[in-house]
């Protein structure tokens, strides 16, 4: 800090000595009883001066040491290289540029953890998608049926839908729309969407619909429903039964399977970000991101998501969306009105 600039930081104070010094002179001059001489009152003025000048002084080098302490500043402390004691304005200064300083390295954690995340994902994802690429360049090379070949477009339509969903999540609520969803026509959409699966493993399906209107983004909603069904499929043995259920009462999406299940020490991690568990591992290939995306969206929508599962016997995932009235509720409508 130059001298001049400190000074321009000073000028009130300036101001208000000088005209203390002004006011005293007024009055010691104007008082006869005091019988000062000019001489005597000029004397004082000088060495008032001088206290002042040495101690604006001294502040600018006190300061100035303190500033260039600064520069090297860590929370938890002011380095004592040369013994600066601030004063308790200055503590409260350290204390703003602490909780910024703290602030701005959780945000670039949180920066390294996303980029690390998306990586990860994006790593899988590419081993993931050659599959479904390889297999439709060998149908469409050696001319074979196009239901075949239509089913890996679907799958890799489905990463793609996948990938660009996970690279979107940080910005969700900027994209999504909220408003009243009939659950029953999205989750028969669904259905539709996966009809080739269920005809190709000649999968038997029980739809129970009691159809409900609910706060939700129909395009999100849709993607959520698709991805618990597609799981279904992938772990439900040909000639197996699935069961939907739309319930009204409950307010919930029902998907229940008679596949494989679940191991019980799976069934606590199977939301969690790249978890594949040994179902994963030793019989599908898995990325370990379709619930784990699901469980994010189904939360920002504010919807949940469980999962129940009985190894051998069954696996039921389902979506539960917020009574009318409740706290959850009337947060998606104040999220609706503010959009």
């Amino acid at each position: 800090m130059k001298p001049i600039e400190y000074m321009s930081g000073q000028k009130a104070l300036i101001v208000c000595l000088l005209l203390i010094i002004g006011f005293m002179n007024t009055v010691a001059l104007a008082d006869p009883s005091l019988s000062i001489l000019p001489a005597s009152l000029l004397y004082i003025d000088f060495v008032s001066v001088l206290i002042i000048a040495g101690y604006l002084f001294y502040d600018f080098r006190r300061k100035n040491a303190f500033l260039k302490e600064l520069e090297s500043y860590e929370p938890g402390g002011l380095p004592s290289g040369h013994g600066i004691k601030p004063t308790e304005e200055e503590k409260l200064y350290i204390g703003i540029i602490a909780g910024h300083y703290r602030s701005s390295l959780e945000g670039l954690r949180r920066a390294n953890d996303e980029k690390k995340e998306w990586m990860e994902y994006m790593t899988s994802w590419f081993h993931e998608i050659k599959t479904p690429i390889a297999v439709s360049r060998m149908l469409y090379e050696t001319g074979e049926g196009s239901p075949s070949l239509e089913e890996e477009m679907d799958r890799i339509e489905h990463f793609v839908e996948q990938a660009l969903y996970f690279s979107r999540l940080n910005d969700f609520n900027n994209d999504y729309l909220i408003q009243e969803a009939e659950i029953g026509k999205i989750v028969k959409e669904s259905l539709k969407a996966h009809s080739k699966v269920f005809y190709a493993k000649k999968i038997r399906l029980d739809v129970r619909c009691e159809d409900f209107e609910a706060l939700s983004d129909k395009k999100a909603l849709l993607f959520l429903c698709n991805q618990l069904l597609g799981n279904a499929l992938k772990y439900t043995p040909p000639g197996g039964e699935l069961t939907v259920s739309v319930l009204s009462k409950e307010r919930m999406i029902s998907i229940r399977d008679n596949g494989i299940g679940i191991f019980p020490e799976d069934l606590p991690r199977v939301f969690e970000k790249g978890f594949t568990g040994k179902n994963g591992r030793e019989l599908y290939s898995s990325t370990g991101m379709g619930l784990y995306l699901a469980k994010k969206i189904a939360d920002k929508l504010g919807h949940s998501v469980s999962v129940e599962s009985e190894r051998g016997v069954f696996t039921q995932a389902a979506i539960h969306f917020p009574v009318p009235g409740g706290a959850a509720y009337l947060g998606l409508e104040a999220e609706n009105h503010k959009e």
